[in-house]
């Protein structure tokens, strides 16, 4: 089986954030920053009421409503800075051998990549799991890289479950 694509700017992106979203040692990080945000505001009125002729339920007011604030809105302001990021550090380099036209063999033996600047060979072994999405399909060679398969690049959502099929009877998860 095989499936023929190109990969842009968006699905590399896309991969970054997806991975980082579930990713347990991130998400664990991404929790401690949401909920020391609210913690530092909520000590700041104890700290600023010394400097300050402004009543205390004055700052607890405006502390509180940053807080909840922090709570709801910093997972997307992460992911918001992340996406920025990663765009900026695409632009630092070439990277056009990560976004071309590619080919992905499927065998019983190995999962072959092929594109204009040479043939990558993964023997199924190697990899260490098959992610899911929405839009994409991640085959993890290791666990920060992936080969990333836009659902875009097949024909029906029959074609995707073949896909997958034919990926798991040669992988064993």
């Amino acid at each position: 089986m095989e499936i023929e694509f190109e990969l842009f700017e968006k699905d590399y992106i896309n991969f970054n954030i997806d991975h980082t979203n579930k990713s347990p040692s991130l998400k664990r990080s991404l929790l401690v920053q949401r909920i020391l945000g609210p913690v530092i505001f909520l000590i700041a009125p104890f700290i600023i009421i010394r400097f300050s002729e402004i009543p205390m339920w004055y700052w607890i007011t405006i502390f509180s409503i940053t807080s909840v604030i922090w709570l709801v809105f910093y997972p997307k302001y992460f992911n918001w800075e992340m996406k920025r990021k990663i765009e900026k550090m695409l632009k630092e380099g070439s990277n056009e051998s990560l976004f071309q036209k590619r080919k992905i063999i499927i065998t019983d033996t190995e999962m072959v990549q092929k594109s204009p600047t040479g043939e990558i060979i993964t023997k199924w072994n190697e990899v260490n799991r098959v992610d899911e999405t929405n839009e994409y399909i991640y085959i993890y060679n290791s666990s920060i890289s992936a080969y990333i398969i836009p659902k875009r690049a097949f024909e029906n959502e029959n074609a995707i479950k073949v896909f997958l099929a034919e990926i798991l009877k040669n992988h064993k998860l």
